[in-house]
């Protein structure tokens, strides 16, 4: 399969904003729930997801565009997931 040529990348990134979208809102939501307190505790397991998010949207975006990052600099190796559904 070959990878979308750049000129499509704007519309492919428009696509899936989506998923930026609702982080931005979950975070603003936490700071909402943190009542004004100049402290914001996040459940580490959000901030795993957040993270997990974030990667999958820039994977997405570099394969759109035939761009690779170094994960060279990943200093752990995570486990692969497997959804059972």
């Amino acid at each position: 399969m070959e990878n979308k040529p750049e000129t499509n990348v704007g519309k492919f990134v428009g696509r899936h904003l989506s998923q930026i979208k609702i982080l931005s809102r979950l975070l603003e939501h936490e700071l909402d729930g943190a009542k004004g307190a100049r402290e914001v505790t996040i459940d580490r397991h959000l901030v795993e997801n957040v993270l997990d998010t974030l990667e999958i949207f820039v994977d997405d975006c570099e394969s759109a565009s035939g761009s690779s990052r170094d994960r060279g600099a990943k200093v752990e190796n995570k486990p692969v997931v497997t959804r059972l559904n």
